[in-house]
């Protein structure tokens, strides 16, 4: 006991400083257990849930058939320039196949073809690096557009939850159809509160605005066949999300 005393006179703390001490940390200890119940006896909206079907909006962006093109045309590039490697290795090969093994214009083409192998190992390996790459980057820029548009919509209609669904339909002909409906997580969801045409229309609309061609109009006129019913209302003005029911 003396000890503590002495420690506490070394701090500058009398018996009055502890029993401030001890008063202030009663009084927060009150104030949060107050606090606490005033948390427990508040009342929580319940949630609100929408749905989307992610790969139908992806087939309807028209960005995603932009950049697919895109990325396409310069892949048809590099491989215009492969091929014309490996026609100039195999005129090599074929003149090899005159000439007297061991000799030096021999020995000149088999050296010729080894640094044709060589380029065009090379460069298909980095032909296919690079569009690996082109390709994560276009995603990762369509989900994040798709995400903040998602978000727009679910906020302007409340919703705390947005979950992903599929509308592919069940077929016979396809036995994988019935096996994949069965893995998912969600077996029911209201049309009502789908928003997945909405956040297609929305994200196409923003697109062409900022200078994006749209698609063909028959494949924009052509709804999916899998298309659920949509809900009434509409947004009102360009760019404004809605139109699902809260």
């Amino acid at each position: 006991m003396t000890r503590i005393t002495r420690a506490v006179a070394a701090l500058g703390l009398g018996a009055g400083s502890l029993g401030w001490l001890a008063g202030q940390t009663i009084g927060q200890d009150a104030a949060v257990q107050k606090a606490s119940s005033q948390g427990a006896n508040r009342t929580m909206s319940p949630a609100v849930v929408g749905s989307i079907d992610m790969e139908a909006v992806f087939k309807g962006y028209e960005k995603v058939e932009f950049l697919r093109k895109q990325i396409e045309a310069e892949a048809n590039v590099r491989k215009a320039e492969l091929s014309k490697l490996m026609a100039e290795a195999q005129q090599v090969a074929k003149e090899m196949e005159s000439l007297t093994p061991g000799s030096p214009d021999f020995k000149s083409h088999d050296a010729r073809l080894t640094e044709y192998r060589a380029r065009l190992n090379a460069s298909r390996e980095q032909a296919q690096n690079e569009f690996a790459m082109k390709e994560a980057e276009a995603l990762a820029t369509i989900y994040r557009e798709v995400q903040a548009m998602v978000e727009a919509v679910a906020k302007h209609n409340h919703m705390t939850y947005v979950i992903r669904i599929s509308n592919e339909p069940i077929t016979g002909s396809d036995p994988n159809s019935a096996l994949a409906a069965m893995s998912r997580s969600v077996v029911y969801a209201d049309p009502t509160t789908d928003i997945t045409q909405i956040v297609i229309r929305l994200l196409n609309r923003q697109y062409q605005a900022a200078g994006g061609k749209p698609a063909a109009p028959a494949t924009a006129a052509a709804p999916p066949a899998n298309t659920l019913p949509q809900p009434g209302s509409a947004p009102a003005a360009a760019g404004a999300p809605g139109g699902a029911r809260r």
